[in-house]
């Protein structure tokens, strides 16, 4: 019978050995997409980023589409500094870890930060074939005309391309370069500190010194966040991976950056993606979504107004056509996933039930719905279509729309708002003092995020 027990007991410890192998430790497996689809990141699915199999829109009864109004988030683009610095970190971390030996270096350089990919530049020129193939009868015979068709970008790289490459896709073959028959465009944009349109916070002082820093309640939540959620993450894969000392948990939701470029540049799971669970990746994910919530969205009032310059432009814009002062039909704007995040909080639209914490549990977490991952991804299209109508009342209407989806506007009595209703909505929005709201004494050097 001891032979038959040697034999029992190496194999017990030979299992008991592999349970412990920090080589050998579970990674999860993901397709593109399942993680793209989820979704989880700021990647629209393929489906719909880059289908041209798209319906006409239907006008209401009696009334033409007169003038369209457009904010796009700007396409698919490489991390940013804060992002690179962090991998830069984990690099070092993970360098003696022996199921990273093949990715553990940081292949992002500095200099392409913010930088479009392939894809990016690809999502908004589909933008601008999808708007022409949405409103064929509205742009039926428009041939591009800067005081007819007007094209604005904030002043980054990211979002002038995206603008480039929307105004290809709108009018494509209808210029005169090369074999192409490209047509350049006129795009103009404010300088970033003087840009209450398209960057209002960061245009504004005293969001500058009083939400993106000094912000006690996001520092509470955020605090709180690490100690709750992401440090037994830490310790988890401190412990697995044998990483001494053990990981900053607030380099945890680098983690979740990390998987969604590595899918955006190499189209890869199998690196940082690998090392997070399905639960661990959305909690990962809610850090981001507590951060945008407290800086851009409803976690702080000032962001209710932060968004008036870009309306009081819309309102003027369409005013100035009604009242015969302006030919402009469409105003095209590209920007950011921060200026729709600011642009919804004004409008006072896309609100959670209750507001987002610290404490919500995964259940909880799983139910949100008006976030930057989930709501605005990447090259998403916000709409406001405006509509004059000959019925007995001469009314004009307009609707807004986010990726096509058109939504209700509080205080509207349907998708189809009353123009002047929508204008008494905004009240003393329209024509605000944006000087006067955003001043603030103190002359630091402004923080600048972002998205």
């Amino acid at each position: 019978m001891r032979p038959s027990y040697h034999i029992l007991h190496s194999v017990f410890i030979f299992a008991l050995l592999i349970s412990y192998n920090p080589t050998l430790c579970k990674r999860y497996k993901y397709s593109l997409e399942e993680l793209i689809n989820a979704p989880l990141f700021w990647l629209e699915p393929a489906q719909t980023a880059f289908n041209l199999d798209i319906e006409p829109i239907s006008y209401p009864d009696k009334c033409e589409l007169k003038q369209l109004h457009l904010n796009t988030r700007h396409g698919a683009r490489l991390p940013d500094a804060d992002d690179i610095s962090a991998y830069d970190k984990l690099e070092k971390i993970f360098a003696d870890v022996s199921i990273a030996k093949e990715w553990y270096k940081n292949p992002f350089l500095l200099r392409d930060n913010f930088q479009l990919v392939k894809r990016g530049e690809l999502e908004p020129y589909f933008d601008g074939l999808q708007s022409r193939k949405r409103y064929p009868k509205f742009w039926k015979g428009v041939k591009y005309n800067p005081e007819i068709t007007r094209f604005q970008s904030s002043a980054t790289s990211r979002a002038g391309a995206s603008s480039m490459a929307f105004s290809e896709g709108l009018f494509n073959g209808e210029g005169p370069l090369d074999t192409c028959k490209s047509r350049p465009v006129y795009i103009w944009s404010l300088p970033t500190e003087q840009d209450f349109i398209l960057q209002p916070h960061l245009a504004c002082a005293r969001w500058n010194q009083t939400v993106s820093t000094n912000n006690k309640l996001l520092n509470e939540q955020i605090y709180s966040y690490g100690n709750k959620t992401l440090k037994p993450i830490a310790n988890r894969l401190s412990k697995e991976y044998n990483i001494n000392p053990p990981l900053d948990p607030h380099l945890l939701p680098f983690f979740f950056t990390y998987c969604q470029f590595y899918i955006v540049q190499f189209h890869r799971t199998d690196t940082w993606c690998s090392l997070l669970s399905p639960k661990e990746l959305l909690l990962l994910r809610y850090y981001w979504d507590l951060r945008s919530y407290y800086i851009l969205q409803y976690g702080n009032p000032l962001n209710k107004r932060l968004g008036c310059g870009y309306y009081t432009q819309l309102v003027n814009g369409v005013d100035d056509y009604l009242n015969g002062k302006s030919e402009m039909i469409a105003d095209i704007k590209n920007s950011h996933g921060f200026t729709l995040l600011i642009l919804f909080t004004t409008l006072g639209v896309f609100k959670e039930k209750e507001p987002l914490t610290a404490d919500f549990t995964y259940e909880q977490i799983k139910k949100v719905r008006f976030t930057e991952y989930v709501s605005v991804p990447w090259s998403s299209t916000f709409y406001f279509e405006i509509y004059t109508c000959s019925d007995d009342h001469n009314k004009v209407l307009i609707r807004a729309l986010l990726n096509f989806k058109p939504f209700l506007i509080p205080g509207c009595e349907s998708e189809y708002c009353e123009w002047n209703k929508f204008k008494e909505i905004l009240g003393d929005k329209i024509g605000c003092d944006f000087k006067k709201m955003c001043a603030f004494q103190s002359r630091k050097k402004f923080y600048l995020l972002f998205i």
